[in-house]
């Protein structure tokens, strides 16, 4: 029977989704870095996505703040 992962907490997942979105920036494929994360191929894009979409929320509130 295979049990279910504990699901990351928001401070895993944005640590593991940069050090995944470094990897992929450097050419490395996403089927390797899933082998290397121990994670599915799947799991290992969501997490960058997630990454992205904070440096991107972060980025905006940054210029709200300069040009609010």
């Amino acid at each position: 029977m295979v049990r279910a992962r504990k699901p990351f907490s928001r401070r895993k997942q944005l640590t593991l989704g940069k050090q995944i979105q470094q990897q992929y920036d450097q050419g490395r494929s996403w089927a390797v870095i899933a082998v290397d994360f121990e994670l599915s191929k799947t799991t290992a894009q969501r997490l960058a996505k997630t990454y992205r979409e904070d440096c991107d929320r972060k980025a905006h509130q940054h210029q709200l703040t300069l040009f609010g």
